[in-house]
This record gives structure tokens, C-alpha cells and sequence, in this order.
């Protein structure tokens, strides 16, 4: 029994499927996880380890080396990044994308447990796996008002407190404030005073301050617990604590030597809304949360919590459930436009009843993909839903091919149910050939390598589910419904739909006869079409770009003051900033400034210095926007361009939904010799700064604050029973303060007790070289006895990749609008610079670099890196494509010749393409590439039709002329209407100005143009291309069917 037979006798059952897919599916859509684009993990990993106070380059040794050293054996590792900077290790681990990452991360684990020669006073390793829906915070909520520090903090961690019990919150992280610390700050002459040390100060509080268990001990019938109670439970007996004993000056307390003050600890960063200081609460959301809905509960706890404290402003900042929300909106109306557009479109050309079966489809298929992509764990998004859209048109193809044949066999005086029966058999073989080829060119996708294949994976599963669901539809729901609602009297066409598609038909007729008897000059002219579409590309009028993104809703600035610059010198020169942004004439496209200052975010990895600072800049609705990006960005950097205090600074763009791109301009330098990289990396920059459309151009070169070395003198050391640790643990007291012991008083929480120097009593380096330090035998000594100290130039940061010292330069590259130079003008120069160019005989940077510099490699990252890597991906995937549609028709045809004729629509399905793109003015980019593979199956599906029915008819004895132009009017509706509806499914994108769509934009266009110039091809061209091969293989006595010799021996050609 057909598919087609066993719809039409089971009609309950059918519409029980269909009842159930529509509640199961807008259950599944109105639940499922929502995100502006797909979260992928991209298998990366960090590693983190503090050891406060130690040099880049003791770090570099001490924790980076050892670690490198330990992980770098890992399987199937991309590769290792590292960074060694004042009091931190950063080692990130990035996984080849095909590695099993749950296996990896155990064995990263297991690795690390076996490292076991870092210091003793570093902090312990911290893991975390990169998930990047966990990684990306959902919003900002700033904490002000006219409140204390420590009132900030106290309710910024209530705060937090309640953030963390709302459903599908995963973490919090405040910014900003500072915890509570006991600091007992040493007077230096008093000790000298008292003959004692700062080591002296910390043994005995750490002595003192303990709760030691003592076992238990009965007392006639009860047992009694033992426990001596020594921690501390007010400041004041820190102060009473006895330090030593004096003859003549009796007891000696920590405080006649020491004040002892309960505060907050120094602050490493300040948090700032529009210039008011505030605490900055980052909030993060589990993988399977829906960001819309878990915003809507956050935003309603922040009012809450707004009304219970007089004074307290809190504001959510950078939500990203705007972005997903408008997103979604703006996407779905799209779709909605587009299923009316191709609803018109159905009506014009079969009529109401016949559109609205067809139409049918869609709503069904894609309920039926929704409940599909949420078994696969694939969130409804940007990429998700342009899918849908991108094959919203395509959906309905199946369908038109099926009503269409039904339409005909209703025509020809067959009952409703014989017609569907008989019409959905016929063709029922080339319709799944069609949709199989669309799927054949889409599953390619699933191919492509690196980040960008998996960040793009979700686009052929959607759009394969959603083309099946269509299938299923067409082949078993269809023909059911057909049967119910058609009416049980005679067929007749309305008058209107007959004069238009006899109209259509005679006009086929007439032009196909013209272009089969002068087949040379039609395929000549294709051929010269071609070419000249090639010649189009070769002079650049059509640009050339990685990734068309949209703009971002926030725009970054990472700046940096002169190395040592304080926190609040940070401040100030962040504060003129600020003031100048929320003063410029485009502040009206300016909702709020927020500003960290301390540390700036870089790859996912906080930067933190006094020196740096963050400016995020948050502007209102993308479509809202009165004044463009560059106009902002350049009226910013001429005036930061005039701030002398600062040392450098960088503008990036802010999260945006899409790819992970890199940067515009990566160049990696590695080698041993710091400065000699340094040297490298500042030839290159001033070498890129010559090229017009270059910005925002740095090395992760970075000069350190001075350091002071202190060089023991081994032998005295051993001599008086010392430690190199003991030297070190004196002098991090001396200088920024050190842990000794915890305070835990009366309550529950625990807070450093932190031993200092009190202010402006080391001024200088004989007042280190001067410090008391008690000898093994209980004398004192100058720290200058056992050491040396000099002070030297460190390093801010010293970086690896895969175990080797690099340096890297990076930069952006500036729109048309911002510097007068296309973007792919300046790439190309920086690619001439960099690599030279033979036929304008420029040397570049690369000729010769070996010989100059031995020892140090050149290495492209950025978009340079990801553009080679997707490229590759992307031409095997069009080859793995074209294979598969080959294989498909060839199965259909039975033939390997005939296919190829088929597949001749593909190359010239190009010359759409190139015409669509340079007449809307768009770039050839990634999407556009990823539209070509997609076309190579979506091309093919009405030329495929087209052939089987001529072969239907040259079997059944229709001499060849008149099988090709008989099979071309019979199968021109559907051909117009395939090809109509599925762009007209794309034009809301075509026609959109809305930022949302902006990326999508050149895919829509080149399938678009591409599609409708391959339906002229099938029409007029598929036929010359048939007969000439099949007068080839005439003449070779190969043809299977009988064949006249010349066009003039048709019969009917000329009527």
C-alpha cells in the first residue's frame, strides 16, 4: 500500500497525528530555552592560580612552567595559552573541537593533582570549564545611592543572597565592594624599640589564635568534653595579646607596638554607573534557564529590593533578554510576513483552497522541527530560527509539487480521492529526490571544523528537520486533507486561474522553442554570463568580507595609565572620560556609562592592575539609534587621543550574537627573548599604523612597575639557620601587608587578620635594607646582612603559547564611514604589508624574516586564522555536497549522465548570486559561502522534476522536442510557484533595515538571486543542455530513448 492510500483511508488517525504534533509543539515552543544566538562550549578551559606580590617573571617560572610542563601531553589539545602577570598565572587549555571534552576536562584534573612543586604559600589551582552559557552574565545590577561602603557591601551581598533562589540562576558575582579585615599595622621603630620582628608579631597571633580539642574526661557520672578556647573574640584582644616579656620594661602587647583597627580591606577596583560609584552584581543563568523569563523575575526582585532601603537606587543594566526578546520578535514577524507572502503568492496561482492545503504545511512542519530541536537540546535563537525562515519557502515546494499533480489529475476527470491517490504516487519518488537533495546540501555543514563549524552546527539540523517534517507532511497529511475538503463534484478551474497559467504557458512555449533551435547561441551566452559575473569578483565590485556582523548594542573601551599609576590617579583620568561621553552631542543614543576601574575583561580573563580600566557604554535600541557607530566611536577617540595620562586604550564591541570572529588584525610573534619580541612587535605596529583604516593597534607587550630584587646571600643565610622564605614572608609584610590568621569573634564568618607596615615608614629602599629579622639563635640582624635589594624594570605580563614566550599585536580595522577606506581595502593592504605582493613587487614583513630574526615565527590569528580554517571547511563541504546530490540523482535517474545535466544549474546558479550581491551592495562573506553549498541542493530540485517528467514522457513514445517543451509547460506552475514562495519567504529579510537581520541578510540575498536566476536556467536552458547531450549520445548510439536527428523533424515544434 502507497503512503498516499494508506492517508486517504486513514483519515482519523491522520488528523490524530496532526492534533498531537500542534499541542505538542506550541507547548514545546512556548517552553523551550530561548538565547539571542546558540551557546556553544567550545572545549576550552582555565586554570588559575594567585601567589600575591611575585614578578611576571617569577610566576612565569615558578607556577607557568611547572604547570605547561605537566598539561602540555594531554590529548587532543588545539592549543595552550598562558599568562604571567604581578600576583596571578592564567593557563588557558583550548581543545580540538572534535575532542570529547568531559573526557578531557577529567584528565586535565588528574593531571593537574599530579603537580605538586608549586610554592607553598601560592594559592591552590582553580579549574573552570568554559561553558558559554554559564560564562556570558545575563545583566548588570547596579547597587547605589547615598550609602556607605560598608552599607553597599552588606546589601549587595543580601542581595546576591535572594539572586541565588531565584529558579535558573547559577551564580552571582559582585564587583566593587570590600570585604571586612582586621589590620594590625606595625610601628617599625617601636619594634626596634622592643628588639622585635614583624615575624615575631605573626607567630604570636597565630600561636594564640586557636581552638585546640582536648579529648574528654569523666566526672563521677558525666562525661565532659575538652576544648581550650584560644581565638580571639574582640579586636581589643588582639591588642592585649602579649608579644614577649622585658626585664626592664616589663610586658610587652602587640598594642605598644601595633594599632589594630577593624575596616574594610584596600580596594583593587571601583565600580561606577554615569560617574556615581556603585557595586556591580554580574548574575549568570544555568545552560537549560530561558533568559526572558529568569530577567522578568530578577528585574522584579531588584524593585523589590530597591523599596525596602531609603536611599538605595538599583538599576539593571545590559539585560540581555532585550536583545533575545527583540531579536525573537523581529525574526518571527519576518516569518510571519513571509508564510502571507507566500500565502498571496499560492492564491494568485491555485487558488485560495489549494494555497491554504499548501500552507498548511508550515505551521505543522515547524511545530514538528520545535519538538525535534528540543530532543537535540537546540534552543530557539537568531541562528534557529533564520533556518526555519531560510527554508519557510522551501517548505511549501513539496507540497505545490503534490497539489499541483493532484490539481492536474482533477483536470483530467479523476474523483478527489483517485486524484490524490494517483497524483501523489506519480510524483511522489521526485519529491523526495528534491527534498533530499536540499538535505544532502545542508548535512555538509555538519562538516565544518574549527568554531565556526560548531557554532554553525545547529543550522543544518534545523533546517533538515524542518524540510522532513515537510515531507512527512506533503506525502502523508496532505493527501488525507485534500480528500476531506475538496468538494465531491466536478472539477473546473476558476476562469481566472485558467487565462493566467494558459497565458504563462503559451509564452513558455513560444521561447523555448527559440532557445532549442538556436541552442549554440543560448549556451554561448550562459557561458559569457559566467564569465563576466567572475570578471565582477576579480575587480572587487563586489567587497569581500569574513563575517557580515551587525552593529553591538554596547561599545568597550579598555584603557590603561602609565604603569604604577594608583587606583584613584586611575580614576580621575577615568572620570574626565565618563563626563566628556554623557556631554557629547550623540548622547541621546547613550542610555548609561559603567565603568570598572582595576581591571578590564580580555578573552574571557580579567586584566587586573591599578593601571587599567573598562568603559562600557551602553546604547539605546540598535533601531533607535539617531547617529551611527563611527560617528560616536571617532568623536571618542579624538578626545582620549588629547588625554596625556593615559598609556593606552582600545575600543572593542561589546557582546553580539554570532561567531566567534577574533580580532580584525592578530599577528603572534614567538621566541625567548622578551625584548627582542618587544622590538619585533613595535616594528610591526608602526609598520601597520602606516596603513589608512588600521585602530585600536597594541602588543601585549606591556612595561611592569619597577621591581625591587632582593638577592639572598646563601651562605650567611644557612649560617644564621634562615630561609629564603623567611626573607621573602618579612619583606611581603614590609611592603603590601600578609595574611597571618583568621578573625572569627562571635559569629559565623571568617575575616583576614593582615599584618602591615603603617604608612610612610618605608620610604625608601634603606628602610627594606634595614628591616630587624630574628636569627635561628634568637639574634636580631638587618635584612641587608643576608641579602642584597636592587631595585629593576620588570615585564606587566609575560605570555606563552604552546609553551613558548610570544608577543602579539592586534588591532581593528574601521568602517568606510569612520576612516574613508573600505574594510576590505585595509585588509588587503595589511595582508600586502605583512605577506607582500610580487605583482606590485612590495616586500612584505614575512620575506626574509627567519634570516633577520632566527629564532622567532610569525603567526596569524584573528579572522585571518578563522577565515582559512572555515574556508577549507566550507569548500569540503560544497564537495561532500555535490557528491551527495550526485549520488541522489543518479539513484533517481538510473543514469550517470543525467545528473550532471541537472547539476549544471549549480556553477551558473553563481551568476545570481554575484548580481544579487553587488546590486544590493553587500559583501561575499561566510554567509554568502555558506549559501552557495546550500544552493547546490536547493537548485537542482525543479530541474530534477523537470528531466523525470521529459523521461515520463519520451517512455510513453513522445518524440524528444516535444517531450522537453510539453515537460516544461506542464511543470512551469510549480516551478514558478516553488521558486516564487521561496523568496518570497526571504524578502521581510531582503527588505528589513532591523540590526537583527543584518547578519542574515547576504545568505537571504544570494539564495534569493541565485534561485530565481537557476529557475530561468531550468526553464529555457535544462532542455537546450538535455537535447545536446542527447544528440551526443544519439549519435553514439547510446541514447535509451528514440531521438529524432534535428529539430526540424519535430511535428508540433512550430504550432
Amino acid at each position: 500500500m502507497s503512503l498516499a492510500k494508506f492517508s486517504v483511508e486513514n483519515g482519523v488517525l491522520i488528523n490524530m497525528i496532526m492534533i498531537i504534533v500542534f499541542i505538542f509543539g506550541i507547548m514545546t515552543m512556548i517552553n523551550m530555552p530561548k538565547e539571542e544566538a546558540p551557546a556553544v562550549d567550545f572545549g576550552a578551559f582555565y586554570i588559575m592560580v594567585g601567589y600575591r606580590g611575585v614578578s611576571p617573571a617569577e610566576i612565569e617560572k615558578l607556577i607557568v612552567k611547572p604547570i605547561e610542563d605537566e598539561i602540555s601531553d594531554l590529548e587532543d589539545i588545539d592549543y595552550i595559552s598562558s599568562t604571567a602577570s604581578e600576583g596571578r598565572a592564567t593557563i588557558f587549555i583550548s581543545m580540538d573541537p572534535k575532542a570529547d571534552i568531559d573526557e578531557a576536562w577529567a584528565n586535565l584534573n588528574t593531571e593537574m593533582d599530579k603537580v605538586n612543586n608549586l610554592p607553598d604559600d601560592a594559592d591552590d589551582p582553580y579549574l573552570l570549564q568554559l561553558k558559554m552559557r554559564e560564562v556570558n552574565s545575563m545583566c548588570t545590577v547596579a547597587l547605589g545611592g547615598d550609602l556607605s561602603d560598608n552599607a553597599l557591601r552588606e546589601l549587595a551581598e543580601d542581595f546576591k543572597d535572594e539572586l541565588l533562589n531565584v529558579d535558573y540562576v547559577s551564580k552571582v558575582e559582585i564587583a566593587g565592594t570590600r570585604d571586612r579585615q582586621i589590620w594590625v599595622d606595625a610601628n617599625i621603630n617601636k619594634l626596634s624599640q622592643y628588639g622585635l620582628t614583624l615575624n615575631d608579631l605573626s607567630n604570636a597571633v597565630n600561636m594564640r589564635n586557636k581552638n585546640a580539642p582536648g579529648g574528654s574526661i569523666k566526672v563521677g557520672y558525666a562525661d565532659f568534653l575538652i576544648r581550650t578556647m584560644g581565638e580571639f573574640d574582640t579586636i581589643d584582644e588582639i591588642s592585649d595579646l602579649v608579644v614577649s616579656y622585658k626585664d626592664k620594661s616589663g610586658v610587652v602587647r602587640i598594642g605598644d607596638v601595633a594599632t589594630v583597627r577593624d575596616t574594610l580591606e584596600e580596594a583593587e577596583t571601583i565600580s561606577k554607573l554615569n560617574t556615581q560609584k556603585a557595586v556591580t552584581v554580574q548574575v549568570y543563568k544555568k545552560a537549560d534557564g530561558n533568559i526572558i523569563n529568569v530577567m522578568e523575575n530578577i528585574r522584579e526582585e531588584a524593585a523589590e529590593f530597591e523599596k525596602r532601603v531609603d536611599g538605595l537606587k538599583v538599576e539593571v543594566r545590559n539585560d540581555g533578554s532585550i536583545r533575545v526578546r527583540n531579536s525573537i520578535t523581529t525574526l518571527g514577524n519576518n516569518a510571519m510576513m513571509g508564510i502571507v507572502l507566500v500565502f498571496i503568492v499560492l492564491w494568485i496561482f491555485i487558488g485560495w483552497k489549494n494555497a491554504l492545503f499548501a500552507a498548511w504545511g508550515i505551521p505543522f512542519s515547524f511545530l514538528l522541527a520545535f519538538i525535534l530541536m528540543n530532543q537535540l537540546d537546540v534552543t530557539l535563537n537568531n541562528l534557529s530560527l533564520f533556518g526555519l525562515i531560510l527554508v519557510l519557502g522551501m517548505i511549501v515546494d513539496d507540497a505545490i509539487i503534490v497539489l499541483e499533480n493532484i490539481h492536474r489529475y482533477r483536470e483530467m476527470g479523476f474523483s478527489p480521492k483517485d486524484a490524490a491517490i494517483k497524483g501523489t504516487r506519480e510524483i511522489s519518488w521526485p519529491v523526495v529526490a528534491a527534498v533530499a537533495t536540499t538535505v544532502a546540501a545542508f548535512f555538509p555543514l555538519l562538516l565544518m571544523e574549527g568554531k565556526m563549524g560548531k557554532f554553525f552546527i545547529v543550522f543544518p539540523i534545523v533546517v533538515s528537520m524542518a524540510l522532513l517534517a515537510s515531507l512527512f507532511e506533503s506525502l502523508v497529511i496532505l493527501p488525507s486533507h485534500v480528500v476531506e475538503l475538496s468538494g465531491k463534484g466536478n472539477f473546473n478551474k476558476k476562469d481566472k486561474e485558467h487565462k493566467l497559467h494558459d497565458w504563462l504557458v503559451k509564452k513558455y512555449r513560444k521561447n523555448v522553442k527559440i532557445a532549442l533551435k538556436h541552442r549554440g547561441y543560448a549556451m554561448l551566452i550562459l557561458i559569457v554570463a559566467l564569465g563576466l559575473s567572475g570578471l565582477v569578483v576579480k575587480l572587487g565590485l563586489v567587497k569581500s568580507q569574513f563575517f557580515s556582523r551587525g552593529k553591538p548594542k554596547t561599545l568597550v573601551i579598555n584603557l590603561e595609565t602609565p604603569p604604577g599609576t594608583s587606583l584613584e590617579k586611575t580614576d580621575e583620568v577615568v572620570s574626565v572620560i565618563e563626563n566628556f561621553i554623557l556631554n557629547i552631542p550623540e548622547k541621546e543614543d547613550i542610555e548609561a556609562v559603567v565603568s570598572t576601574i582595576g581591571k578590564y575583561e580580555e578573552n574571557h580573563n580579567n586584566e587586573v592592575d591599578t593601571k587599567n580600566a573598562e568603559v562600557k557604554i551602553d546604547l539605546v535600541e540598535l533601531d533607535d539609534m539617531k547617529f551611527t557607530h563611527a560617528q560616536i566611536k571617532n568623536r571618542i577617540r579624538k578626545f582620549i587621543d588629547t588625554i596625556p595620562a593615559l598609556y593606552s586604550y582600545t575600543f572593542k564591541d561589546g557582546e553580539r550574537g554570532g561567531p566567534p570572529t577574533g580580532e580584525d588584525i592578530e599577528i603572534r610573534v614567538k621566541g625567548d627573548d622578551l625584548t627582542r619580541l618587544e622590538e619585533i612587535g613595535e616594528y610591526i605596529i608602526s609598520e601597520l599604523h602606516k596603513i589608512p583604516g588600521t585602530a585600536d593597534l597594541e602588543t601585549s607587550f606591556a612595561e611592569g612597575k619597577k621591581e625591587i630584587r632582593i638577592i639572598p646571600k646563601h651562605d650567611k643565610i644557612a649560617m644564621y639557620g634562615l630561609s629564603v622564605q623567611s626573607i621573602s614572608r618579612l619583606v611581603g609584610f614590609a611592603s603590601f601587608g600578609g595574611y597571618i590568621s583568621k578573625f572569627r569573634g562571635s559569629g559565623m564568618d571568617e575575616y583576614d587578620i593582615v599584618l602591615r607596615v603603617q604608612e610612610e615608614q618605608i620610604d625608601d629602599l634603606s628602610d627594606l635594607e634595614n628591616l630587624p629579622i630574628r636569627t635561628g639563635n634568637g639574634d636580631l640582624i638587618a635584612l641587608k646582612e643576608i641579602a642584597d635589594l636592587e631595585i629593576g624594570a620588570g615585564y606587566a605580563k609575560i605570555e606563552h603559547r604552546d609553551r613558548k614566550r610570544l608577543i602579539s599585536i592586534t588591532g581593528s580595522v574601521t568602517t568606510f564611514q569612520e576612516n574613508g577606506v573600505t574594510k576590505m581595502q585595509t585588509a588587503d593592504n595589511v595582508t600586502s604589508l605583512m605577506r607582500g605582493n610580487k605583482a606590485l613587487n612590495i616586500t612584505g614583513v614575512l620575506d626574509g624574516f627567519e634570516t633577520r630574526f632566527p629564532g622567532y615565527q610569525i603567526e596569524f590569528g584573528g579572522q585571518a586564522e578563522q577565515q582559512s580554517k572555515t574556508s577549507s571547511s566550507l569548500k569540503f563541504a560544497f564537495f561532500i555536497a555535490i557528491l551527495l546530490v550526485f549520488t541522489i540523482l543518479a539513484t533517481q535517474f538510473k543514469s550517470a549522465v543525467q545528473p550532471l545535466i541537472v547539476m549544471f544549474t549549480i556553477p551558473f546558479a553563481l551568476i545570481g548570486v554575484i548580481f544579487g550581491l553587488l546590486v544590493t551592495g553587500l559583501p561575499f562573506s561566510m554567509m554568502t559561502m555558506i549559501s552557495v553549498v546550500a544552493l547546490a541542493g536547493v537548485v537542482v530540485n525543479d530541474a530534477l522534476v523537470l528531466v523525470d517528467f521529459v523521461n515520463r514522457e519520451r517512455a510513453s513514445g513522445v518524440d524528444r522536442w516535444n517531450s522537453l517543451i510539453n515537460a516544461g509547460a506542464i511543470r512551469l506552475r510549480p516551478i514558478i510557484m516553488t521558486t516564487v514562495t521561496t523568496i518570497a519567504g526571504f524578502m521581510p529579510i531582503i527588505l528589513s533595515n532591523s540590526s537583527t537581520t543584518s547578519d542574515y541578510k547576504p545568505m537571504a540575498v544570494s539564495i534569493a538571486f541565485g534561485l530565481a536566476f537557476a529557475t530561468v536556467l531550468t526553464l529555457f536552458v535544462i532542455p537546450v543542455l538535455y537535447s545536446l547531450v542527447d544528440s551526443l549520445f544519439g549519435k553514439l548510439g547510446m541514447t535509451r530513448f528514440k531521438t529524432h536527428a534535428s529539430y526540424e523533424e519535430c511535428v508540433d515544434c512550430d504550432e
